[in-house]
């Protein structure tokens, strides 16, 4: 853990990776401080990845981290995945997401010499660079230390200087009300424009992220996007959803 200045924020850090998360409320009560106080920890906290804010308060950042995403779940992501692997095409330019759930398709890419990979995530593309036949492509930008892909000005201006025939995605959540979405807002931004550049968006949630939300909607083009989960298509839990989707598998 980085060496924090204030001790309350140290103190906060420690609560957080306890507990996952707190109001901004609980932590000024607490602290006796003013919530306008504890909103300042918080963003210190999040600039250094140890804490990702959200409405009311925070989540601990560690949770976030690739490394730390790689083992959740790990069996139903990659039935989910699964079902795309025969979309990966032969030729021509993908994307790939930075998410763990869609790192389960690098190994798929092998011997796809006449094909370009793209990614804002330093793992997947060291993973699709270590393989005989894709050419990678990492998508340049501003590391983000709350979830280790690369974003702002300059991922917004390299995918917009792409066009993909597929991209590939997951997400951190999923509501009926609102679509896709992702614990920070620039994560979501990039995703975005990339899935405007796409020919087709296909993305794969596991049945923990429907229902779950968080502050960065991002649209994913629903007139050409496909939906893989590890249900069976016809589940019931997907009703809601069926109409965010050109197709579901």
């Amino acid at each position: 853990m980085p060496e924090l200045a204030e001790p309350r924020q140290q103190a906060i850090a420690a609560i957080l990776n306890d507990g996952g998360e707190a109001l901004a409320s609980d932590l000024a009560r607490r602290f006796g401080v003013s919530e306008m106080t504890i909103r300042r920890d918080l963003r210190t906290l999040e600039n250094q990845g140890l804490a990702i804010r959200v409405h009311g308060g925070a989540m601990a950042g560690e949770r976030f981290r690739f490394t730390s995403r790689l083992s959740k779940n790990a069996r139903a992501k990659g039935r989910a995945v699964e079902k795309l692997a025969g979309e990966i095409p032969d030729r021509g330019s993908i994307y790939l997401d930075g998410s763990t759930t869609i790192l389960n398709l690098v190994k798929h890419l092998k011997g796809r010499s006449r094909l370009q990979v793209a990614t804002n995530n330093i793992e997947t593309f060291n993973r699709i660079a270590g393989l005989r036949g894709p050419t990678p492509i990492l998508i340049g930008g501003t590391l983000d230390v709350r979830t280790d892909s690369l974003i702002g000005p300059l991922a917004m201006r390299s995918v917009e200087a792409l066009v993909f025939d597929k991209a590939f995605f997951s997400a951190w959540g999923i509501m009926p009300e609102t679509g896709l979405n992702e614990v920070t807002v620039e994560d979501a931004l990039v995703k975005a424009v990339v899935a405007k550049r796409s020919g087709t968006v296909l993305v794969a949630l596991d049945r923990s992220k429907f229902g779950v939300a968080a502050a960065g909607v991002w649209d994913h083009c629903p007139d050409r996007a496909w939906l893989a989960t590890d249900m069976e298509p016809d589940d019931e839990r997907l009703r809601a959803y069926r109409g965010m989707f050109k197709k579901i598998v």
